[in-house]
């Protein structure tokens, strides 16, 4: 409703009937378009109705609210205030909470520059609410006549709003989807072509080198040269340790590039089973998902996780990470990856980090999602991924 209309009906209905007018009225379009989770609109509306009751305890502490000079004008006035203290102080703790930073700062952040003329504007704003209620008093139901048709207008302009931007949400997804699908079979191709380069660098000549070593051996041994017989074997044994080494490295990239028949979430438990091994670290996996997401969004989300997983084991200086996954939110799945390590100055983007936290935002770009990152020094690091989920059967 606005500010001076949440003001006008504190002054005019009592705490209880305010706050059930508020949170009727506070409807928030983002909640339909799905850009902001369910419990965040259900706080919103909280806060708005505590603010509305608050506000109207204090105008009606002496009674029915009047515009007398001064006991009436004061008791307003307070009421304006708490709403606003209550409201304010509400949402800078859920600033506080979702970034991280101190309640002072998350309060900064809230109140507009300069401060002087945020107040200004609230006490103009409140006036006008005043205003409102007075003339409601005067004319009393005639107000309604007028006001109900315009509301209804309203909602039905509103309405057909959210299904136009829905519908063109849907396509845009959907030209996301495709072009993402294409670029996926692309460097899917690439990485099986730079794989198959590798082990044939690498791991096959070791072996190669290894079955050179065998015959080696064998030859000095039928020479009765046992010492360099000896030293050719473990040369040899040397060779394969090298090539194991280096194909278990290409597995982790063929991963990277696949989703199993099991589904996205059994590749997840796999690859997280398969990491520990290899770095002997404790990766803990929890939660499931509910409607599998379409190839190019299992795939991107695959990805992303392979990064932040790897990132947390080389740089965090913890052996214990934590992988969550969901979509029971908000119908879209959220990846998770948290570990409890030494953490870094969010703000500053160096280094190898950079580079692939900005592979994982280009990832979850390029299907319609989104990465967000909290970390501070000495109290770990969070990566989480909200990318577009499947749709239910």
């Amino acid at each position: 409703m606005g500010f001076p209309i949440h003001i006008a009906v504190e002054i005019l209905y009592s705490p209880a009937a305010a706050m059930l007018i508020t949170g009727l009225s506070a409807f928030d379009m983002r909640e339909v378009r799905r850009e902001i989770p369910v419990w965040r609109g259900l706080f919103n509306r909280a806060q708005l109705m505590l603010a509305a009751g608050a506000g109207s305890a204090v105008m009606h502490a002496a009674g029915k609210p009047n515009f007398d000079f001064p006991n009436g004008t004061l008791l307003i006035s307070a009421g304006v205030l708490v709403h606003i203290g209550v409201n304010l102080g509400l949402v800078g703790v859920m600033v506080h909470r979702d970034r991280g930073v101190g309640l002072r700062r998350s309060y900064q952040i809230l109140l507009p520059k300069p401060v002087g003329g945020f107040w200004i504007l609230q006490a103009a704003l409140a006036a006008l609410g005043a205003a409102i209620a007075a003339v409601y008093l005067r004319i009393g139901g005639f107000v309604v006549l007028f006001i109900i048709p315009l509301l209804f207008a309203r909602l039905s302009l509103l309405g057909a709003r959210a299904q136009q931007e829905l519908s063109e949400r849907i396509q845009q997804q959907q030209r996301r989807l495709l072009e993402a699908t294409e670029q996926v079979f692309q460097e899917r191709e690439r990485d099986r072509h730079r794989i198959a380069e590798e082990i044939h660098d690498h791991p096959l000549q070791l072996l190669a080198a290894a079955v050179y070593g065998c015959g080696n051996a064998s030859a000095f041994i039928e020479a009765g040269r046992r010492d360099d017989a000896a030293k050719a074997v473990e040369a040899a044994r040397h060779a394969v340790d090298d090539a194991i080494t280096a194909l278990r490295g290409s597995l982790v990239d063929l991963r990277r590039s696949t989703v199993e028949e099991g589904g996205l979430m059994q590749t997840i438990t796999h690859f997280a089973d398969q990491v520990a091994t290899l770095w002997g670290a404790d990766v803990r996996v929890q939660g499931s998902i509910t409607v599998e997401p379409p190839i190019p969004v299992a795939l991107a989300a695959f990805q992303i996780l392979q990064e932040g997983l790897t990132n947390a084991l080389k740089h965090a200086q913890s052996n214990t990470v934590t992988v969550k996954i969901s979509d029971d939110d908000d119908g879209r799945v959220h990846i998770v990856v948290e570990d409890e390590g030494a953490g870094f100055d969010a703000s500053e983007e160096a280094g190898a980090d950079h580079v692939g936290m900005r592979l994982m935002k280009e990832r979850a770009a390029r299907v319609g999602g989104s990465i967000a990152l909290q970390s501070s020094p000495g109290e770990g690091t969070r990566v989480e991924a909200i990318l577009p989920g499947g749709v239910a059967p």
